[in-house]
């Protein structure tokens, strides 16, 4: 199974016409938006669908405020999977996907400590691949201030279950492909920490 890691594109998603690898499933790890309009949100949803990959998955992120507040105005299509805290097998991978994060400034997904502790522990044992927007704290989670700004709750989850793989975005800077013991973890964020799309999405194999 080749699967194409993207996230944080921002109303960018263009950029990546003809620059996307090949691959059996596509996956966006959140803020597929800027303001989080219906009408970005749609827009990217139509242009993901286009897209040639067999199995399209993606979960929404801080900056994607229709999805949390408005979303029954947003069609997706068939072939087109979104995850909000739900697990979804595809292909004979049990993948659980979630838009959450620490509380920073006023925006979407998210959530204090109470509920986030309540969250992961729902991520089942058995699950192959983890989507959450957020990363892990302590992993692919470094800003350029030096801090570590992930979730620890996420994290616990993870050093239980040990999933095949792990795929965020959000920190911008923090992109990248690390391994820690069994699981594999991706910062996929296309977003530089300045906003340019310079980023090419990640490629793994599972």
């Amino acid at each position: 199974m080749k699967i194409v890691c993207i996230s944080d594109t921002h109303n960018h998603h263009h950029v990546l016409d003809g620059n996307l690898p090949d691959g059996d499933m596509l996956i966006h790890a959140g803020d597929v938006a800027i303001h989080g309009s219906v009408a970005e949100i749609q827009e990217f949803v139509d242009w993901f669908s286009a897209l040639p990959h067999q199995y399209k998955i993606f979960v929404g992120g801080n900056h994607d405020g229709a999805l949390e507040y408005s979303r029954e105005l947003i069609t997706i299509p068939e072939n087109v999977i979104y995850l909000e805290n739900q697990l979804v097998e595809c292909a004979g991978l049990k993948i659980w996907g979630s838009p959450v994060s620490p509380p920073y400034r006023s925006m979407s997904f998210m959530w204090d400590d109470e509920r986030r502790a309540e969250l992961y522990p729902q991520i089942p044992e058995d699950c192959d691949i983890v989507i959450n927007h957020s990363p892990a704290y302590g992993t692919l989670d470094l800003v350029l201030e030096g801090q570590n700004v992930g979730c620890q709750f996420l994290a616990k989850r993870l050093a239980q279950i040990n999933p095949r793989l792990v795929i965020s975005g959000h920190i911008h800077e923090a992109y990248g492909i690390i391994q820690k013991g069994s699981s594999t973890y991706i910062n996929a964020s296309t977003m530089t920490r300045r906003y340019q799309p310079h980023n090419p999405a990640l490629v793994i194999e599972i």
